[in-house]
């Protein structure tokens, strides 16, 4: 999945969850963080994985994360989940060998395609989108639910939107039905 697609499935969890106190820029960096973490991995640590999903993209780092959310700190639960939910989204219960980690090895990781550069990580990410339209469609989608948020949310306002990039939050549904 590409990051809008991240980001979209992240924010409607989030816009249904109860508590609207949520910063939705940290969800937004949580949503794509695996990724920002392994394409660097990918480059300087596992040159010869053959993946740009590494670490971050296995079970156990998630699993970690959880439980200390679960046990200490309530607080930081939706933001793991938006963690979480990458490899969800990314299906990586197909990729066993990374999925797993580190069961199969340290240095074991899905063989996809060499992915240890920035020109073939976009080489790839080109293949998959024009080789694969169910990609398009799942992004298209995306898309359309973060127009359907800004929408929502007025955050094409300007006052609006410089609250919600200044404090990663949304307006209330008071404040809404006033600006009616």
């Amino acid at each position: 999945m590409m990051p809008p697609g991240h980001v979209a499935i992240t924010w409607a969890a989030a816009d249904l969850y109860p508590e609207k106190r949520l910063d939705y820029r940290l969800l937004a960096l949580c949503a794509l963080l695996p990724d920002l973490i392994d394409k660097p991995l990918a480059i300087w640590v596992f040159p010869t994985s053959h993946s740009s999903q590494n670490v971050a993209h296995a079970l156990l780092p998630h699993l970690a994360l959880l439980l200390i959310a679960l046990l200490w700190q309530h607080r930081a639960l939706p933001y793991i989940l938006a963690f979480n939910a990458h490899l969800i989204a990314d299906r990586m219960w197909n990729h066993t060998e990374t999925f797993w980690w580190p069961l199969f090895g340290w240095n074991t990781f899905w063989q996809f395609k060499a992915m240890n550069t920035p020109e073939t990580m976009l080489s790839v990410y080109l293949d998959i989108i024009t080789r694969y339209p169910q990609v398009w469609v799942v992004e298209i989608l995306a898309m359309l639910f973060l127009g359907y948020f800004v929408w929502k949310y007025r955050l094409y306002a300007w006052k609006v939107g410089k609250r919600f990039l200044l404090t990663g939050k949304t307006i209330s549904n008071d404040e809404l039905a006033m600006m009616n």
